[in-house]
């Protein structure tokens, strides 16, 4: 099951009837918790370990590397192959677009999180791109409806 199902899976099991209730409980916005839910982005280290409090569940579960639900993880030993040994790389991009023009840039590897706040010089050429890029992830969503 993906992570998406899986946060879908348990927003509905714990009662909480549609995603911007969800996004309220986190604090968050109900798109967030929309491209979450389609598997569209993963949630960060912060918005997991929220997930976790608010779904009554474990980070474990939620990434799949637990097939159980339980809090505690006592479904540990049932973990997917290799699941503890596999760390992913996560990058994310984050843009501020009122007043000065900035660009961040983090990436999440084995639990550590490094940021990059690139200068307003540089976020105002690389904006252009990014838009590019947005434009093109759209596009392809849309086809994929």
């Amino acid at each position: 099951m993906s992570v998406g199902k899986r946060i879908r899976s348990l927003r509905a099991k714990n009662g909480i009837a549609n995603q911007e209730e969800l996004a309220y409980l986190l604090g968050t916005a109900r798109q967030t918790v929309s491209s979450w839910e389609r598997d569209i982005f993963l949630p960060d280290g912060a918005n997991l370990m929220k997930l976790s409090k608010v779904l009554n569940t474990s980070i474990a579960y939620i990434m799949g590397e637990t097939l159980t639900p339980d809090k505690d993880d006592k479904g540990a030993e049932h973990a997917a192959p290799d699941a503890k040994k596999t760390l992913t790389t996560t990058f994310s991009l984050k843009a501020n677009v009122s007043g000065p023009m900035f660009l961040s840039i983090e990436k999440s590897y084995g639990g550590k999180t490094v940021r990059y706040d690139l200068p307003p010089a540089i976020s105002e050429k690389m904006f252009p791109l990014i838009e590019e890029l947005w434009k093109n992830i759209e596009q392809e969503m849309e086809g994929r409806r």
